[in-house]
C-alpha cells in the first residue's frame, strides 16, 4: 500500500513562539522553521531578511528582538522545541547558515530532518560535507522575476545541487513539474497548501511525499479521516 503523505506544519513568523509550540504538538510529522543570520552570527527563526524595516543581517540578536513585535527565538531553541516531537524542516533563507544549521540539526533530531532551500551552492556545501543530511531543491520561488524560467524544468540544478527531493511550489506542481520530478526518481515536497480542495488533491497524490500547510490539523483530518 503506497504510503500516506507526511504533514509539514509552517511555522509562521506572525504565530510566535506560541506557535512554534503548537506545531509541534499538532501531530505533524514535520515542523518546519524558517533559518537566517542575525549582524553578530546568530542563527534564528525569521522569514523576512528585515525586522522593524532594517536589515537583519546588520542587527545583533539583542536589536532584532527589540525590534520585533514578538519573540524571535534562536534556532537552537527552536530545534529543542520540536525535537522528540517532530521530524526538522530547515528551510534556509540565505547563504552563509549551511554547517551550523545541519550540525545542530544532528544534535537534536539525528538523522530526523531535512534541508530545503532554493541556492543549489548551499546544499552542494551540506552533500559534500555532511552526505547523510537529506536535501531538498525549492523550486517555484520569485515565480514573476526574470530568470525564473529553470522553475518548470529544474532536473538539471536538482542533479547539479545533489538534491535527495523537490520542494515544489503547489501551482508548479500543477503544471507538470511534479510529474518530470516523480518521473526522475524524486520524491516532492509542496508547498504551501492551505486550501482544502487542493489538500485533497496532493493528499491523494502518491508522487506527494510530503504537504507543507500552514494548518496541519486540517490536513492531518482530511489525511486521516
Amino acid at each position: 500500500m503506497q504510503p500516506k503523505p507526511a504533514v509539514s506544519a509552517h511555522r509562521r513568523d506572525e504565530a510566535g513562539l506560541d506557535g512554534l509550540r503548537e506545531a509541534a504538538e499538532s501531530g505533524a510529522e514535520y515542523v518546519e522553521i524558517d533559518i537566517r543570520r542575525t549582524g553578530d552570527g546568530r542563527l534564528v527563526v525569521h522569514h523576512d531578511a528585515t525586522v522593524g524595516g532594517l536589515p537583519l543581517k546588520r542587527l545583533t540578536y539583542e536589536r532584532v528582538q527589540e525590534l520585533s513585535p514578538r519573540p524571535v527565538p534562536l534556532v537552537e531553541d527552536a530545534m529543542e522545541i520540536i525535537a522528540g516531537k517532530a521530524r526538522g524542516h530547515l528551510d534556509l533563507k540565505e547563504r552563509g547558515c549551511e554547517h551550523e544549521t545541519v550540525a545542530l540539526a544532528l544534535e537534536a533530531f539525528g538523522p530526523q530532518f531535512v534541508v530545503t532551500t532554493g541556492e543549489v551552492p548551499s546544499l552542494v556545501e551540506i552533500k559534500a560535507r555532511f552526505p547523510q543530511a537529506m536535501t531538498a531543491l525549492s523550486v517555484g520561488r520569485n515565480l514573476w522575476e526574470r530568470g525564473a524560467a529553470h522553475n518548470f524544468a529544474p532536473l538539471p540544478l536538482m542533479r547539479r545541487a545533489g538534491a535527495d527531493m523537490v520542494a515544489l511550489n503547489h501551482r508548479l506542481a500543477r503544471v507538470g513539474v511534479l510529474r518530470q520530478c516523480a518521473r526522475a526518481g524524486f520524491p516532492a515536497m509542496i508547498w504551501t497548501v492551505n486550501a482544502e480542495p487542493v489538500m485533497r488533491r496532493f493528499l491523494g497524490d502518491p508522487r506527494v511525499a510530503v504537504l507543507v500547510t500552514d494548518h496541519p490539523a486540517k490536513a492531518l483530518s482530511l489525511r486521516d479521516g
